[in-house]
């Protein structure tokens, strides 16, 4: 390999000063520029792609629901190396340079840091002026800015896609070199290629799309125009879906090279002493149908669920346990400080997260300031002509996008978990009303107003003037000594006949009341004379069977969708109980407390002959605290650590005795959270 010095600047304050490290392990990060995670077998792909990082994998940890923050190269590359989203890292578009240090600057001098890219968008910033003439340049390309991407390297050496091998073998001349325990220094490589990214060329691995399509690629398909042209105006004589079966064979040929050529370069790895991290950068759209085509200019999950395997050695894997799979929410942001973390650094200023030690929830930005696509023509826009603005909010199963095109503005709201290809956009308005639908009264028990505000109160359908809203203050559990007397006395103002009683800290998202009337029909089709109804709910406990759950909800343990759906249920959680008044199901006001009045609800219907069911309506219990804050793990909630309380267990003993006394003829039976009797 031919040494060329890179720049050495320090213009960038870090926002800690690394101290001496307790081993420095080799760090070799690699990126497969428009990698869709859907597109390998280990993400769902049906066909084999990565046989080679197929049989790796095991011996890592997949990370299942991986996020980019953008959908194109240069500032997603940049969120990848500077554990930053696009709005603090500074590279929006062409006309930016780096604001944030990279992971370079973090490794420091102890480490030999070299680069070697593969597209226009991670350039170096010296070009050499034989290198643009061999290219047909007289000079540098507009778009070839200088952003700042050799910084942080001690060698950075850009290749220009044309040129797609050279990456492989200089990688390849710099692993096999000199042996580890020999070297001056550890080091770090990043390294990218663009094999995949350039599936519109011809090239001899593209055309092994064959072995996918079980014919030749067509002619007219075997080199395009790089971009969304090809969606819009296809070659004379071919229609959109012979386009879309041959050029996503060639995007799957190019993934099965880049399988091989990376395997490649793996061979020469001594895992025992170095990090490795496969990632991309960003995915691809073949959807010209919904005008989601190429990649830029949106921020759908085709662009932004990319892939992401981690191996470390084993010293750091018997320090951090990591699991095999882990389905938690990450993002590419979190790479940079997850390497730091594992070489001991104390990381800070980092938006990024430890990747083996995430949340339960999460909220992943993203933003593209580039590129847009405003409508389904398969038109793309740039900065260039018109102010840009695409942002995105994910926590997992919801997820919004707001997009801005000089002053007009396009919202989008999605639940993933019922529509993971997004394509019913919750905020449009219905062709029709909703079958069935019907006045509801909302009984909600309020002790805190502000946990009231940024939850039950946040929901869409609290907007709604259909509904009535009975809010009973009882702060402190001064006005009322126990829920039974409170709901009970509530339920005789509800002037509906469909009455739900739903805690204060529940939101209902976007399109639930859809969701719930159409399970509500569902239901009544079944059992018109139905008792209770609620989001989740426990199947009545048997002999040496761990409990058992039915209901589709979130809380700060996690996202569940436990089926099928309406199931009969032995009790339903509170969070969320509904009857009919014309069906007699009353709350007991003489039961004291303020627990267990689930299950003595449900055996109230039992014992008049109804059934309890959950039925497939989501909800998201404790989503907020107080203050507005996502409560993402289950310690983070006041109210959950309070559970596990000698004093809550106290105040729960009276509420579980009575539902006992009173219902001993149905023993045994369960709740959500407790048994009563021996299955």
């Amino acid at each position: 390999m031919e040494p060329r010095a890179a720049k050495h600047l320090n213009e960038f304050a870090l926002p800690y000063t690394p101290g001496p490290r307790r081993k420095n392990f080799n760090v070799l990060l690699l990126v497969v520029d428009d990698l869709r995670a859907s597109h390998l077998r280990a993400y769902g792909h049906e066909l084999p792609t990565t046989p080679n990082l197929d049989r790796r994998i095991p011996s890592g940890t997949l990370f299942r629901n991986c996020h980019s923050p953008v959908g194109w190269t240069l500032p997603s590359c940049a969120s990848i190396v500077t554990g930053q989203d696009p709005d603090d890292h500074g590279l929006v578009d062409h006309n930016r340079k780096f604001l944030k240090p990279k992971l370079g600057h973090f490794l420091g001098d102890e480490y030999f840091r070299l680069g070697l890219t593969n597209n226009g968008n991670v350039v170096t910033d010296s070009i050499p002026s034989e290198t643009l003439e061999g290219l047909g340049f007289s000079r540098r390309p507009a778009k070839w800015k200088c952003f700042g991407w050799d910084s942080g390297f001690d060698q950075y050496m850009w290749t220009h896609r044309e040129n797609h091998l050279r990456p492989f073998e200089l990688a390849k001349e710099f692993l096999a070199g000199t042996p580890r325990t020999s070297r001056e220094k550890p080091w770090f490589l990043f390294f990218h290629t663009n094999v995949v990214h350039d599936y519109h060329m011809d090239r001899e691995y593209y055309r092994e799309a064959r072995d996918f399509l079980g014919e030749e690629v067509h002619p007219q398909l075997l080199s395009v125009p790089d971009g969304p042209d090809i969606w819009r105006n296809p070659p004379d004589g071919l229609d959109l879906d012979t386009v879309k079966r041959h050029l996503s064979a060639k995007y799957d040929a190019g993934i099965r090279f880049a399988d091989r050529k990376v395997e490649e370069l793996l061979g020469f790895v001594d895992f025992s002493s170095t990090i490795v991290v496969f990632v991309s950068d960003h995915g691809e759209g073949f959807e010209p149908g919904q005008g989601r085509v190429h990649h830029c200019g949106r921020l759908h999950g085709d662009l932004t669920h990319v892939p992401l395997i981690v191996w470390l050695p084993p010293e750091l894997k018997a320090r951090f346990e990591p699991k095999a799979v882990e389905t938690r929410f990450a993002s590419t942001i979190d790479i940079t400080p997850t390497v730091l973390t594992l070489l001991g650094d104390a990381v800070a200023g980092f938006e990024g997260q430890f990747l083996f030690d995430l949340p339960i929830h999460r909220r992943l930005a993203g933003c593209d300031r580039g590129y847009i696509y405003w409508s389904e023509n398969c038109v793309r826009e740039s900065y260039d002509t018109c102010r840009i603005e695409i942002r995105s909010e994910l926590t997992y199963p919801l997820k919004r996008i707001t997009v801005r095109k000089n002053d007009a503005v396009q919202e989008f709201a999605y639940n993933l978990a019922q529509d993971p290809g997004e394509r019913q956009n919750l905020l449009q308005a219905l062709p029709q009303p909703i079958p069935n639908f019907e006045p509801v009264s909302f009984v909600v028990a309020v002790n805190d107003w502000e946990e009231l505000r940024v939850n039950l109160l946040s929901s869409p359908v609290a907007a709604s003037r259909a509904h009535q809203w009975i809010l009973v203050e009882n702060s402190g559990n001064c006005r009322y000594k126990s829920i039974g007397r409170l709901y009970a006395e509530a339920q005789e103002k509800a002037r509906n006949d469909l009455v739900f009683f739903i805690h204060q800290d529940v939101l209902l998202p976007q399109g639930w009341e859809e969701r719930m009337f159409a399970g509500l029909l569902e239901l009544e089709q079944h059992d018109a004379s139905w008792g209770v109804l609620g989001a989740v709910g426990a199947l009545p406990p048997k002999p040496g069977v761990q409990k058992q759950l039915r209901g589709h909800w979130c809380d700060p343990s996690g996202h569940w969708r436990l089926g099928p759906l309406p199931s009969e249920v032995d009790s339903l959680d509170e969070q969320w109980l509904g009857v009919r008044q014309s069906s007699g199901v009353k709350f007991d006001p003489v039961m004291p407390g303020f627990h267990c009045y689930g299950i003595e609800l449900s055996l109230s219907a039992r014992d008049r002959g109804l059934k309890t069911y959950a039925i497939d309506a989501f909800v998201w219990h404790k989503y907020r605290d107080p203050s507005g804050y996502l409560i993402s793990k289950q310690e983070d909630s006041a109210k959950i650590r309070r559970r596990w309380s000698h004093e809550f267990l106290q105040e729960f003993e009276p509420s579980a005795k009575y539902v006992e006394r009173k219902w001993r003829k149905f023993l045994p039976f369960q709740s959500t959270s407790w048994i009563w009797g021996n299955p």
